[in-house]
């Protein structure tokens, strides 16, 4: 992130107008977190001035890269970030910063979101990795989110979330296949021989894939890791918070669990706790009323390995470039694809 942004969300006269408080003053205004199609800030008040605010906020606007604006115009990340606050969070369970204020212009496609600053938080390190106590807690996030409106009637009211079909996916399908040799040209000395071979076959085999969906759905995250999630320690353990909500959909809840689990770890870590995460999954799914068999879950935990490996080849190829863009996409391309290897997930749909 370079420059402060000029977007008008990021002034004192909107956000005193918005947030109802005459006289706001900004003391500061810091960029935070390392998404690469928004840019968000820690906006700090004069003490005083704000009223029944916070002393700060985060306030998110559209990015200042030309690249990731037109991206954002292709994926609709703004239109869903912003709907996700307004229409979604209510009906689901997961722990999300608190909304103050949320505007979108699908025209311009513009937007500003002011988010209840989370200042204790620790961003999660994609590259890093999770330790198993994070991972335990994002898991539980993830059965808050998925459960609530798991195969509800109430996503038919939500119609202007992606919701994955056969049909509804051509584009993505079509996509992958377009920026694949790319990928593959780009990150030759970063991912290894083996999982670029696996990619090419994945993207020669990816009108199976889209086949192979299971027939349960529910509101997912689609870019649920660890530099997504803030980490608060409590006297009850850890707690989390799950941001960046840019590509929410409706799609089947493996998808996130899987994504998540194989994102987080090396692949040896990830080979000794994957069994207790699924099993923490699933369990919480049976206890909220979900019907879904171990084998079930499990089998949809080995298909979806294949999520992280898509979205590593897509979205690197549609964001701005960075070097620690590419360093966690290298990352998320070899863990997932040692994912999909042990799980022997290409045998699913091939």
């Amino acid at each position: 992130m370079g420059d402060i942004s000029s977007h008008i969300g990021v002034s004192a006269e909107y956000l005193a107008q918005h947030l109802g408080v005459s006289g706001l003053k900004i003391e500061s205004v810091t960029p935070i977190g390392t998404g690469q199609m928004a840019e968000s800030y820690r906006v700090s008040f004069v003490a005083g001035s704000q009223g029944q605010l916070p002393p700060s906020v985060v306030v998110k606007v559209p990015s200042q890269s030309e690249s990731s604006r037109a991206a954002s115009r292709i994926t609709r990340c703004y239109e869903l970030e912003t709907g996700f606050y307004t229409e979604v969070k209510s009906l689901v369970g997961v722990s999300a910063p608190k909304c103050l204020h949320v505007w979108f212009d699908a025209p311009q496609d513009d937007f500003v979101l002011v988010l209840e600053d989370i200042v204790d938080g620790k961003q999660g390190d994609q590259i890093a990795g999770a330790t198993v106590e994070q991972a335990r807690a994002g898991i539980d996030e993830l059965v808050r989110l998925h459960t609530p409106l798991w195969n509800s009637e109430q996503l038919d009211a939500l119609g202007w979330m992606p919701r994955h079909t056969l049909e509804s996916s051509q584009g993505t399908r079509d996509l992958l296949r377009s920026v694949f040799a790319g990928f593959a040209t780009r990150f030759s000395s970063l991912v290894s021989a083996e999982v670029l071979e696996l990619g090419a076959q994945l993207v020669a085999n990816i009108d199976g894939y889209d086949r192979a969906y299971p027939n349960n759905e529910t509101i997912v995250h689609r870019d649920f890791r660890l530099d997504n999630l803030l980490f608060m320690e409590t006297s009850h353990g850890i707690q989390v918070k799950v941001v960046d909500w840019q590509t929410a959909s409706i799609s089947s809840g493996a998808t996130d669990l899987a994504y998540f689990i194989g994102a987080s770890f090396a692949p040896e870590q990830r080979r000794q706790v994957e069994g207790e995460l699924v099993h923490r999954y699933h369990d919480g799914l049976v206890q909220s009323g979900i019907t879904l068999s171990w084998i079930e879950a499990w089998d949809q935990y080995r298909l979806f390995a294949t999520s992280g490996y898509i979205m590593a080849i897509v979205a690197s190829m549609l964001v701005k470039q960075t070097e620690r863009g590419d360093a966690m996409f290298a990352a998320m391309a070899n863990r997932h694809g040692q994912q999909m290897i042990d799980l022997k997930t290409l045998s699913l749909f091939r």
